[in-house]
Formats: C-alpha cells, structure tokens, sequence
C-alpha cells in the first residue's frame, strides 16, 4: 500500500515560541513535510520562491516585510497560505471572507489539526487554492486596516480568561501591562487581569497614543502618568498614579518625547 502524498510547508513567523509549537505540531503528522521555518518576510520569501512549497503558516507583523507583502509578491500559482496571527475583532471579516484559513494566536493543537484537515481537503479538489481576486481583496482589507492614512482601528476591550469565563476588559481601565512570558498581565485600580496576547501583539493592537510601549517587558496608560524622572545611563523612571514605577528603557527613549507631546 503506497503511503499518502507528502505535503511540504515553510513557516514564516517571527515569534520563536510560535515556530516551536508549529514545528512540534507537524511533526505529529505524517503526511507534512517542513521545508523550512523562518524569523523575517525576506528570507521567508526567497524560500518559498526557490522551495516552491504547498502551504506556508504565514504571520502578518513581520519584521523587514509583512505577511501581506509577502503574498503581493509571489507569483502565480500560489501556495495553499494559512495565516498564524494575533489579528483578532476587526480582522476576522477579512480572513473568513478572503484566506483559506486564519489561526488566532495563541492556539492549540485541536484547532491547528483542524486547519490541517481543510488543507488536506483543498488539496485533494481541482479548485485553485486562491482565487488572484480573493487575495486581491484580502491585501486591500489589510492595507485599508493598517494604513495611517486611514483611521486605525484599535481594541476598546481586550478578552480575559476567569474561571471558566472570558471578561472583556476596556482598554482605559488598563493602568499598565506587564509582561508574563507569552501572555500578558493588565495592572488595574483593582487587581489585575491575565490575557493571552502578548506585549508585541498589544503594542499593535492598542491606540498608541493611549498605550504605549515603554519597555521590552511593559506598557503604560499615559493618562494614568503622574510624573517622569531621570533614571541611569539614559534610563527614565514613570511614576503612575497608583504608586507604581516602571523603566523606560534606552532603546524606547524616542517615546519620552511622544509622552511630553501628549501634554502640551
């Protein structure tokens, strides 16, 4: 009995704990063959030209060129593209309207068995995998969505697990975000709330002229800034109405200036 049709995959994502679980995930499936994982849009986009795959898990916010970029510029045929993202609210009109498949980050194993499943399925089909229109309205929804031409659209509330329950937390009642691995812990007046997005995902997510990341680790209500001293070697130290005192860090020493043009 001859075995099942391999089918080959690169990864292009920049988080490395998002490639480890895909990685550990294919490996569980027989019929999937990795080509290929990659941190950045460039060297992801050179490989899938050259690798010619069947699938890419494909992020958007990339560094040196975005998931949407990168689809712009292959040519036809394309690859099946399954999108592992952190875009949730606002984008899944898009995704469910114009991609194959989108997987909201974080995710586990049964919903990325169940993106495999459709995959097999397209691939068995005569269909194309992406209609050149289909794909063609996905970039635009992105490029209207991202655009700073255009009004952003960022969360008013971000989703908490509780006990069994999602709470749907309001932005502005968020003093400052700490960061707790791959998820994220939401200092409020009163106790705090834990959220799978990241600090990365948030800083894309949230209005940054509401919240702003001022540490690899954190991020701060500016309304809840109470007053900025000078720290060392650079450093500055936020001072917020609660009493808390959080570093703003050398490398995010240009969001100082953005602070102070918030008060003006």
């Amino acid at each position: 009995m001859s075995s099942a049709p391999t089918i080959s995959v690169i990864i292009a994502d920049d988080e490395p704990v998002a490639r480890q679980l895909l990685v550990h995930f294919l490996n569980e499936e027989t019929d999937f063959n990795l080509l290929g994982e990659y941190g950045d849009g460039q060297a992801a986009l050179k490989a899938i030209i050259d690798k010619k795959p069947d699938l890419v898990l494909l992020d958007i916010e990339m560094p040196e060129l975005s998931g949407i970029d990168l689809i712009g510029r292959l040519e036809t045929p394309l690859p099946l593209i399954v999108f592992v993202t952190a875009y949730h609210d606002y984008a899944i009109r898009a995704f469910e309207e114009n991609a194959l498949d989108y997987i909201l980050k974080p995710f586990d194993q049964s919903r990325f068995r169940k993106s495999l499943s459709r995959i097999r399925t397209q691939l068995k089909s005569n269909e194309a995998p992406h209609r050149p229109d289909q794909l063609d309205k996905l970039m635009s929804a992105f490029e209207t969505m991202l655009s700073k031409d255009s009004g952003k659209r960022y969360l008013k509330k971000i989703s908490c697990k509780q006990k069994g329950k999602i709470r749907f937390v309001p932005v502005e009642d968020i003093l400052w975000i700490e960061s707790e691995g791959t998820f994220c812990k939401l200092h409020l007046n009163h106790g705090f709330e834990l959220t799978n997005l990241s600090v990365k995902n948030l800083e894309q997510l949230l209005d940054p002229s509401g919240h702003l990341r001022i540490h690899k680790s954190h991020m701060v209500n500016i309304d809840a800034i109470e007053s900025i001293e000078p720290y060392f070697h650079g450093e500055y130290m936020v001072n917020l109405t609660n009493g808390t005192s959080l570093k703003l860090s050398r490398s995010y020493k240009d969001r100082l200036e953005f602070i102070m043009n918030q008060y003006k």
